[in-house]
């Protein structure tokens, strides 16, 4: 019997510690995690893994979440992008990431089981 596909998940952050604990809590919440820790091979791995979900984080040491964000809109309209942060962003700012096609943004620190099922209810949305 073939096995349900899980939904795919990347998350691109520098900060490592914080995306192996992302990844962990996410995987035993019935997610597949891939990691990147820059901008750079956050574009690699979605081109290779094509991921339902990205998160990424705003502030990266090569680009920015923004930048990254309207490359991988570019290339799917359908793939779920989460801008993560950890500062305050002013409403230009989130503005820009809409714009640019982000469908959600958090601040750090974060529930974990509220990013969750914030991701579940996305994906539910695009199935329909």
């Amino acid at each position: 019997m073939p096995q349900q596909k899980l939904p795919k998940l990347l998350i691109i952050d520098d900060d490592a510690h914080l995306r192996e604990s992302l990844a962990e809590v996410l995987e035993l919440d019935g997610f597949e995690c891939h990691q990147a820790g820059d901008a750079h091979k956050g574009i690699e791995a979605a081109v290779k893994v094509l991921p339902d979900v990205v998160i990424m984080d705003i502030q990266l040491p090569d680009s920015s979440g923004f930048q990254i964000c309207q490359d991988l809109r570019k290339r799917s309209k359908t793939t779920i992008l989460i801008m993560m942060t950890g500062r305050f962003l002013s409403a230009e700012e989130k503005k820009q990431g809409f714009e640019l096609g982000a469908d959600e943004y958090i601040t750090k620190p974060f529930d974990l089981a509220e990013l969750s099922v914030r991701i579940k209810q996305l994906l539910s949305r695009n199935r329909v």
